[in-house]
C-alpha cells in the first residue's frame, strides 16, 4: 500500500489521513429568519465626512432595512416568532423615519443641543435644526454600515428579555439606494 507525506500528514492510497487538519462538513442544519418589510423604509437627511475633510451637502434617502436572526428551532419549531422581530425593528425604522441623522462621536462635527435647537457644526459650516425633528446617533459617521450597527444593537437590546440567548447572531443591513447595502453582524450572547 503507497503512502504519500505532505507537511507532516501522512495519506493513504485513497487520500485519507488520520491526523489530517481539514475542516469537517456540516453534520447539523442551521436556521436563520429573515425580515424585510415594506414599513421598515425610513426617510431620512444625513451628511457624513470622508477623505479625512470632505463633507458632503445635506442630503436624504428612502432607506431600507433587513434583519436577520440565527439559531436552533424552538419547541414551536421556528427560530423566532416573525411578528415579535418585525415589530422590533419598525420600532426603530419608525424612531428615524422623518429625521435628520446626525453623528454623536465624530472627532470634527460638533452637535450642542439647547431646549429648542440642535446645532450641527463642522469647521466653517453650520446648520440649525428644531430639537424634534433630529436623532443624534451613536456613531462617527451616519453612514448606512454606522446606521445598521445602532438598529442591530437597538433591537437586541430591547428583545433580550424576550428572546433570551435563542440566537447565535443579529444582522441588520440598511439599504441607503437601492442596492447599496451596509450590514453589520453582532454576536447575540
Amino acid at each position: 500500500m503507497a503512502k504519500l507525506r505532505f507537511e507532516g500528514a501522512e495519506f493513504g492510497e485513497h487520500g485519507d489521513s488520520p491526523n489530517s487538519q481539514l475542516p469537517t462538513p456540516m453534520t447539523q442544519p442551521t436556521y436563520r429568519v429573515d425580515v424585510t418589510k415594506e414599513q421598515f423604509v425610513f426617510s431620512a437627511a444625513h451628511f457624513i465626512t470622508f477623505a479625512g475633510d470632505i463633507c458632503e451637502r445635506i442630503h436624504g434617502h428612502n432607506y431600507g432595512v433587513r434583519a436577520s436572526v440565527e439559531g436552533p428551532l424552538d419547541e414551536n419549531r421556528y427560530v423566532v416568532d416573525f411578528i415579535a422581530l418585525r415589530d422590533a425593528v419598525l420600532e426603530q425604522t419608525s424612531a428615524l423615519d422623518h429625521h435628520v441623522i446626525l453623528p454623536r462621536d465624530h472627532a470634527e462635527i460638533k452637535i450642542r443641543s439647547d431646549d429648542h435647537e440642535t446645532t450641527a457644526k463642522f469647521r466653517d459650516r453650520r446648520w440649525v435644526f428644531p430639537n424634534e425633528d433630529c436623532v443624534i446617533l451613536p456613531v462617527v459617521n451616519t453612514t448606512a454600515e454606522e446606521i445598521a450597527r445602532v438598529i442591530a444593537e437597538r433591537v437586541r437590546e430591547k428583545t433580550k428579555a424576550k428572546f433570551g440567548d435563542a440566537f447565535d447572531w443579529i444582522e441588520v443591513a440598511v439599504d441607503e439606494n437601492h442596492g447599496q447595502w451596509g450590514v453589520c453582524r453582532l454576536p447575540w450572547k
